[in-house]
């Protein structure tokens, strides 16, 4: 599975101190657990907009980039913070641009910034009507995006698809949709990924590790092979573990054991 790191991020108030008072050990330290705990991406979002977060961007992705090899998952709306955050990554595998969508504004800008270059994308299955209903409308505007992004010169291999997950508090329905939805865009589109923000299924609710821990593993059943998620959560990431080799995606349990060697389960 692909893990995502997903801490820094400017909305978590201890992150958003360190990148206004540009405290680059901070954010160094935060880049170096998330890598020793599994991430093989991590996630930078400065939590702003407008100007702020162009600057802080181009600081942020230049930090990270210093302090780890993991490359960054470059998580904006906006195409020039998209653009220096792209400019700033100093490192040599490509890095993942933080999304995508089928919205007309949101793809006619994006589509520039990503041609041409090495780097992998989010596909944000959301539309000019905003998020599709059912598993059907989810795969037919996966297909949509994924034949856009083709068109731009972007390989299947790196392209992951956000289905994208609603809260259960809010949709009780959701979870399910989501999931079925990644079965099907998983056989449709084969040599794609799939990928989702773990933490927005328990949004609103108590207990939210345990929503999130049991969702991920219903979801690696349904061929989820990304996540954005906390690796510095020791069950969630033992979790991962058991759930891939239990859906035979871990052959022998290779991978399991050697965690198990290692002290992560």
């Amino acid at each position: 599975m692909i893990i995502i790191g997903e801490l820094i991020n400017g909305t978590r108030e201890a992150v958003r101190r360190a990148i206004v008072a540009r405290d680059e050990a901070a954010i160094a330290e935060l880049a170096i657990r998330q890598t020793e705990a599994g991430a093989n991406y991590l996630d930078c979002n400065v939590g702003t907009v407008g100007e702020a977060e162009v600057e802080q961007m181009a600081w942020l992705v230049g930090v990270v980039s210093a302090a780890v090899d993991a490359p960054v998952c470059i998580d904006t709306a906006s195409p020039d913070a998209m653009r220096v955050g792209l400019a700033a990554w100093q490192g040599t595998e490509p890095p993942i641009c933080n999304s995508v969508t089928l919205e007309r504004g949101r793809l006619d800008v994006f589509l520039p910034i990503i041609a041409g270059r090495h780097a992998r994308v989010v596909a944000l299955l959301m539309t000019d009507e905003g998020v599709p209903q059912g598993v059907e409308a989810r795969v037919d505007a996966a297909r949509r995006l994924v034949e856009v992004l083709e068109g731009a010169g972007v390989a299947r291999d790196d392209i992951l698809i956000d289905p994208i997950v609603t809260p259960l508090s809010v949709d009780a329905d959701g979870a399910r949709v989501t999931m079925d939805a990644i079965a099907e865009i998983m056989s449709a589109l084969p040599g794609c990924h799939t990928v989702c923000g773990v933490s927005n299924v328990s949004y609103g609710l108590p207990a939210r590790g345990l929503l999130n821990r049991v969702f991920l593993c219903q979801a690696i059943r349904s061929g989820l092979d990304a996540a954005i998620i906390d690796p510095l959560d020791r069950q969630l990431m033992a979790d991962i573990y058991a759930a891939e080799a239990l859906a035979g995606r871990d052959e022998w349990c290779a991978k399991y054991l050697q965690a198990y060697r290692s002290g992560v389960l």
